[in-house]
């Protein structure tokens, strides 16, 4: 009985010696290691850890390099977590910065077609005379005129004090006869119209001359693209700046 007692006294020990040598070999997880030289090429040969984890980690030390930081006081887990809340902050401030970039293109652009709008909308052009002086040199005309009468009418909410733009005129089938510049220094009240009176000398070599001398009023449209525009408070809008 006393033999087998002893045995059973010396298995304890040799048990205890085992475990702890096994819980030594184990030894603490590496996201709990102090930041080192030796520990950050642990870090990346680590199987403990995903590869974004050690991506963090990388540009977390990477970035306290840069900045002359000094990493020892934190563990592994800890540098993982700074980076990425910082990436996390860098990803917010640059949403933010797209977003202030996409605000100020909405608004320039809505400045943009408010222009344009003013431009395009604020004067209607309109042909309502048209006849032909024709060469005479007795009575000292020495080639023939065309004679014309516009409609300007303001369409907007504010006294015009001048614009010029260029007219276009064009047969029945929209074909383009003739562009002239018009010019108008004159001010028109918001919702009033005016009559402007003009005339072209014909050069009887060019074509699109003669076709605008020969074609009809009634088979002639007139189309107005605005270049500048001054109201009557100072207001200036060109076309230049805006497109």
């Amino acid at each position: 009985m006393k033999g087998k007692f002893k045995k059973k006294s010396l298995a304890l020990p040799i048990m205890i010696g085992l475990m702890t040598v096994v819980l030594s070999a184990c030894g603490k997880p590496i996201t709990e290691e102090l930041y080192s030289e030796t520990v950050s090429q642990d870090v990346k040969e680590s199987t403990q850890l995903t590869q974004e984890e050690k991506d963090y980690y990388s540009k977390a030390v990477e970035y306290a390099n840069s900045e002359s930081t000094d990493l020892s006081a934190k563990t592994v887990s800890q540098i993982i977590s700074g980076e990425k809340e910082r990436q996390l902050k860098i990803e917010e401030e640059e949403k933010k910065r797209q977003e202030e970039i996409t605000r100020k293109q909405e608004e320039a652009e809505k400045e943009k077609q408010a222009q344009l709008k003013l431009l395009d909308e604020s004067i209607k052009v309109g042909l309502i005379k048209k006849n032909v002086t024709y060469k005479d040199t007795d009575k000292w005309i020495f080639s023939d005129s065309i004679n014309m009468t516009l409609d300007l009418s303001n369409n907007s909410d504010m006294a015009v004090k001048g614009f010029q733009g260029i007219i276009t005129f064009k047969d029945m089938f929209g074909n383009e006869i003739k562009s002239l510049n018009v010019k108008y220094d004159n001010v028109i009240k918001a919702g009033d119209s005016t009559s402007y009176d003009g005339s072209v000398e014909v050069n009887q070599f060019m074509d699109e001359d003669i076709e605008l001398r020969d074609t009809p009023l009634e088979k002639i449209t007139v189309e107005f693209k605005m270049d500048q525009i001054i109201f009557d408070d100072g207001t200036t809008v060109k076309r230049s700046e805006v497109e």
